[in-house]
């Protein structure tokens, strides 16, 4: 009984000193001679923070009251922000928000790849508010509460946060959370709705609902209504993607438009798209721009995705060839090509992890490549396009450490030079990485 008492985490606050930020923006103390993750706390502060998780190698703990405050804090603008864990770090200034992004960027190329590029970019930044334009929200029916609640999860991930507002969705989308709730509880299977994916384009706002049992009859009137009156396309989900069908048969098709190239794109409502719509235009400018495109360049585009750089590029040089391992992405970017009339693009599906030496896709003479590929990174077609005769790559990563680790091979075994590279603030409070790296050889 006294070692299990010994080990267990006290029920009172301590008060901690705060050294650094991890990768993840939460304050980093010690405690006990184990290093503690702190939410809610910065560098330089002092607090009383309350343990809620011990793991062999370190202990997680949540600030409740700040005795000494950094000169960098700042009051949160949401009132759900200590509950909800849609946003991390809104109590840090937005200008010392990308200074931390930046500072993990380069802190992950000493560290693994122990290269440092000839020229740091500045860093892309756009409104910290309203600008996520795509989510995934928890649903959860309470019996003590009796109340239905939609929304992130909380910070402690094992609930859904009780929130009726969100300032960093999109409008409508941020005002439908509590109508949303409203509408689950007088469904007749309220207890087993447990997500919505909401895509917002610039036509029409999509809701996919993921039900574990069927929607009666009564239930589908409701829905009906919901989606007549605040203008949604609503569609269902019963088991895996493959189940997703539509309330209804609609006409018209979920869209955005790049409006610096002039350029429309269909997707479904699960589709992957870029969540911040402003700083998707700036990643594409400075890509676009690194890229030095000319008339006569055939380049090779991978994890092209629905061709959010394809086309653009498709505008600029002599040919572009888009790789995309989701086959239902390649037959949007088909369509996407042919809707705004590029007839100069082509896409293949291909697995990127998987040799793809002979190919038919890979037979052209690539002069630039660009790949923009998921956090695992790109390790496994790195040696592929070292095969290309390109001079010029443009990496645009979601994954510092993933990058970092690329471009140690990239630099140290397959002849490229880190150029430039810097991080773009996709994602605003939150301590998620976007970046770019520029090679050349």
């Amino acid at each position: 009984m006294g070692r299990r008492s010994r080990n267990k985490l006290p029920q009172e606050p301590v008060e901690l000193s705060i050294g650094d930020l991890s990768h993840d923006g939460r304050g980093v103390a010690k405690w006990n001679e184990k290093v503690v993750f702190v939410q809610n706390a910065l560098p330089g502060e002092v607090v009383m923070a309350k343990l809620n998780r011990k793991t062999r190698n370190y202990n997680e703990a949540l600030a409740v009251e700040i005795l000494q405050t950094s000169a960098d804090r700042v009051e949160p603008k949401c009132e759900f922000y200590t509950v909800c864990n849609g946003c991390s770090m809104m109590h840090l200034d937005e200008s010392k928000q990308i200074d931390f992004k930046f500072n993990t960027l380069k802190n992950n190329f000493h560290k693994m790849s122990h290269v440092e590029p000839k020229q740091w970019l500045s860093p892309l930044t756009d409104s910290h508010w309203s600008y996520r334009r795509r989510a995934r929200l928890s649903a959860k029916w309470v019996n003590a509460k009796d109340k239905m609640l939609v929304g992130f999860r909380e910070k402690n991930g094992r609930f859904v946060a009780d929130m009726n507002q969100c300032q960093v969705l999109e409008k409508p989308l941020a005002d439908l959370l509590q109508p949303l709730a409203d509408l689950f509880a007088q469904t007749s299977i309220k207890q087993f709705i447990p997500q919505v994916e909401c895509s917002m384009g610039d036509n029409v706002t999509s809701l996919i609902i993921r039900h574990m049992k069927p929607f009666n009859s009564d239930d589908v009137m409701l829905l009906k209504n919901f989606a007549d009156q605040h203008q949604l396309q609503i569609y269902l989900q019963s088991k895996g993607p493959k189940t997703v069908v539509g309330l209804e048969s609609y006409a018209e098709s979920l869209n955005f438009k790049l409006v610096n190239h002039d350029l429309t794109y269909e997707f479904l409502p699960n589709d992957f798209i870029q969540v911040n719509r402003r700083m998707n235009e700036k990643m594409i400018q400075q890509a676009i721009d690194a890229m030095r495109l000319q008339t006569d360049d055939v380049v090779l585009d991978l994890f092209c995705g629905l061709g959010n750089f394809t086309l653009p590029m498709a505008q600029k040089a002599a040919q572009v060839i888009g790789v995309e391992g989701d086959e239902q992405l390649v037959e949007r970017a088909k369509h996407n090509a042919e809707l705004n009339q590029l007839n100069n693009v082509a896409f293949f599906k291909a697995d990127l992890t998987q040799d793809q030496d002979n190919s038919v896709w890979f037979k052209q003479n690539f002069s630039k490549v660009l790949i923009d590929p998921p956090r695992s990174g790109a390790w496994e077609i790195l040696p592929l396009i070292a095969k290309t005769s390109a001079k010029t790559l443009v990496y645009v990563s979601c994954h510092p450490a993933s990058l970092a680790r690329d471009t140690d091979r990239l630099v140290n075994d397959l002849g490229f030079c880190l150029e430039t590279a810097g991080v773009m603030d996709m994602f605003p409070h939150t301590s998620h990485v976007e970046s770019m790296a520029i090679f050349s050889r």
